[in-house]
């Protein structure tokens, strides 16, 4: 597939969307045992009190930057869910676990849009938490933003899709 197929997009491909929605479920459901649901596109609608992670997968054209959105509850059940106990909120432990669910994120995302032609390598994840969060993506590449409802509670997942320098 040609490399630079992406280049002037005004929107993320559905191919690539659809990717990045089975990396998100499978990785969830991995973790948790039980399949999230994505609903349609959604904004988050509020602030939020949580914790976010941030990571891209990208190379020499193309960057797929990846925001993970999760409420304080539902990080609290997530931590549960992959070390067995509930770590508190406000700890770097809960720092470096949605770090780590952000980096098997981007590896599965990695090689799911290989598939469909965007070969590409994960950058390090950050984390960033507080309160009266408001989730922001870049105006000019195109951007999707997916809300998911689990057992576990709900998470959004924004993309921004950007062409490299």
């Amino acid at each position: 597939m040609d490399k630079h197929y992406l280049n002037g997009v005004t929107e993320i491909p559905d191919k690539i969307v659809g990717r990045v929605k089975e990396s998100v479920i499978n990785t969830f459901e991995s973790i948790t045992g039980k399949r999230p649901e994505c609903l349609e596109e959604a904004d988050m609608g509020q602030t939020m009190h949580g914790i976010i992670g941030n990571i891209a997968v990208f190379n020499p054209d193309h960057t797929l930057s990846l925001m993970l959105a999760i409420p304080k509850e539902t990080a609290l059940a997530l931590s549960n869910e992959f070390v067995g106990m509930e770590i508190p909120f406000e700890s770097d432990d809960m720092g470096d676990l949605i770090g780590e669910i952000s980096n098997i994120l981007a590896g599965d995302v990695a090689a799911n849009i290989e598939k469909v032609g965007f070969r590409g390598q994960s950058s390090l994840p950050t984390a960033t938490r507080g309160s009266d969060l408001t989730l922001f993506m870049p105006s000019k590449p195109p951007t999707k933003k997916l809300k998911f409802e689990g057992e576990n509670g709900e998470f959004w997942v924004n993309m921004a899709l950007s062409e490299s320098s």
